[in-house]
């Protein structure tokens, strides 16, 4: 659809091109790289709702990765985060398992799309807000950690967690007070853990000033763990959520510039990370290669998943990868032993946009 000033630019738009017509002789050729179709949904299966989450009035959400191949089919499914709730993690393979896509194609051949992210949400009909009895646990564990009795907040939260009988509202609110009871004892991995979980669904029953604080704890911690796409990504999110507030954008808008020359530029970028529990660590590249440090425990595989391209490595230390610009935007997923510590380092010149 044509906006209401298209006809107005038209003529300068002719100039333009007649000008550059003119020059033609003086100008290089733009040239034909490639022309990619992305896949395209034939058939989703819906997860099927766990009974025994239905009858606890249980809600969830989970975030997971996968490829497609060459014949349409999904293969390597892979949780990358959830409100925590096993069942639903279950429910969501079994059917993401069974989904059907026409094949992308790059110049009318076909390929693999490898880089793909979904959110799947349960929800149950007529599911209501925060209930009495979260709520007065909720501020109980605020007031424990406001009373610096981390002990007291610590078990609260544990009984909270073991229950897990959260609507999403519910969820939000309980990841929130996680992060909360992580910072007080400076724990940022797991204060980023959770602000991600507790933003994870948009719901209009978070006060607009928790989701403003959730977003700045994200851009601040995502600089920190040197995960910087995932910074400027909350970035963008405040950017627009906060276009009345320019003085409060001002305060971190420093910080972005700096993140952007740091990517944008030639020297090394290094993560420490370590594998999770669930025996993987993910991490969104922003250069065209990188290498591993392997400081502490066993690591297994190294997956890069491209736009187009799925590559397997074992994990050696202080081996380097170099990607080729034909893969396009790349993910790297690590395999090993939960708690493993070791290095990312992103090496090479900067891909795709932030």
């Amino acid at each position: 659809m044509r906006s209401p000033s298209s006809y107005q630019i038209a003529p300068l738009a002719f100039a333009l091109f007649s000008a550059a017509s003119l020059a033609q002789s003086e100008a290089p050729l733009a040239e034909h790289i490639a022309t990619v179709v992305e896949a395209q949904p034939l058939k989703r299966v819906d997860p099927q709702y766990p009974v025994s989450s239905a009858r606890k009035s249980q809600e969830g959400w989970v975030k997971v990765s996968f490829v497609i191949n060459k014949d349409g089919e999904v293969e390597d499914p892979v949780v990358q985060d959830s409100s925590g709730l096993k069942a639903f993690e279950k429910a969501t393979l079994r059917a993401i398992k069974r989904w059907q896509y026409s094949p992308a194609t790059q110049d009318g051949e076909v390929i693999q799309q490898c880089r793909n992210m979904v959110q799947i949400d349960f929800r149950l009909s007529g599911s209501k807000g925060v209930t009495r009895k979260f709520m007065r646990r909720y501020k109980d564990v605020a007031e424990a950690i406001n009373n610096k009795d981390l002990a007291l907040a610590e078990a609260l939260i544990a009984e909270m967690k073991d229950d897990q009988l959260w609507n999403h509202t519910e969820s939000a609110y309980f990841w929130l007070a996680d992060s909360h009871y992580a910072k007080a004892i400076d724990d940022p991995d797991r204060e980023l853990k959770s602000v991600r979980r507790a933003r994870a669904i948009d719901n209009d029953a978070i006060r607009e000033s928790t989701a403003h604080y959730l977003l700045e704890r994200e851009f601040v911690l995502s600089i920190a763990k040197s995960e910087y796409n995932e910074a400027m990504k909350a970035y963008s999110r405040l950017e627009t959520l906060l276009d009345d507030e320019p003085e409060k954008l001002a305060q971190l808008a420093p910080y972005a510039e700096k993140v952007k020359a740091l990517v944008q530029g030639t020297e090394p970028m290094v993560r420490k990370a370590s594998i999770n529990k669930e025996g993987r660590l993910f991490h969104q590249l922003s250069r065209n290669a990188f290498a591993l440090d392997i400081a502490e425990g066993d690591l297994d595989e190294v997956q890069i998943r491209c736009d187009n391209k799925l590559s397997r490595y074992t994990a050696v230390s202080k081996s380097e990868w170099h990607i080729p610009s034909s893969w396009g935007q790349c993910s790297v997923y690590v395999s090993g032993s939960p708690g493993a510590q070791f290095e990312v380092v992103e090496l090479g010149e900067y891909i795709g946009e932030i």
